[in-house]
């Protein structure tokens, strides 16, 4: 019996990834849902309150792991700087993290951050920029002081706001391991540089 209702759960999912991929939060359809997992709509109610809860299940995990992903990348970065081998090992650590997503996830933190209109997580991207700003402030904040420059907290915006975009669009134009792992370390490097200029 357990597996029936794991089995119409995963049913479930499946369709609506398709379905939130293909038409966002707002157009999503419990009813194509339903259709495409095979079962009655009140059925999908019975494992699913509402299509918010359903996008939230699908979508929270992977959100949840892109900011860990920040958050120890922030820490490390912080304990160790960004110069020298340091920085080689900063990129090499982000990049890792970052292939070790697979074709899934890719393709929800996509819908997390592209297609999430309507939601409590329709801010995600931008939530995504502020971890990576204040990430780059403590990078390039002077030893003792409290604050940074206004010109370097301006450019720090811009320079979070242009890495998430990239990042986005390299895993959304995923090719192959190997592809993503060399554009990736391109970006990051290339940003890494622009931040340390501003120190």
């Amino acid at each position: 019996m357990q597996t029936l209702k794991d089995e119409v759960r995963n049913n479930i999912i499946a369709a609506a990834v398709r379905e939130f991929d293909e038409q966002g939060y707002e157009k999503a359809s419990m009813r194509t849902i339903a259709k495409a997992a095979g079962i009655s709509v009140s059925n999908t109610y019975n494992y699913y309150p509402g299509k918010e809860q359903l996008f939230s299940s699908i979508v929270e995990p992977v959100f949840n792991q892109v900011k860990e992903l920040f958050r120890k990348s922030m820490q490390e970065s912080l304990k160790q700087g960004l110069s020298g081998s340091n920085f080689q090992s900063f990129i090499d650590g982000v990049v890792a993290s970052l292939l070790q997503m697979d074709a899934r996830q890719r393709q929800l933190l996509i819908i997390l951050t592209e297609k999430s209109a309507g939601t409590r997580y329709e801010k995600a991207k931008e939530e995504m920029v502020g971890l990576m700003r204040m990430h780059l402030t403590e990078t390039v904040r002077q030893p003792g002081s409290t604050t940074i420059k206004e010109s370097q907290g301006y450019m720090l915006s811009i320079i979070a706001a242009n890495y998430i975009d990239g990042l986005l669009k390299i895993l959304q134009d995923y090719r192959s391991k190997e592809w993503a792992e060399e554009n990736l370390r391109v970006l990051l490097t290339y940003h890494v540089n622009g931040i340390k200029a501003l120190m």
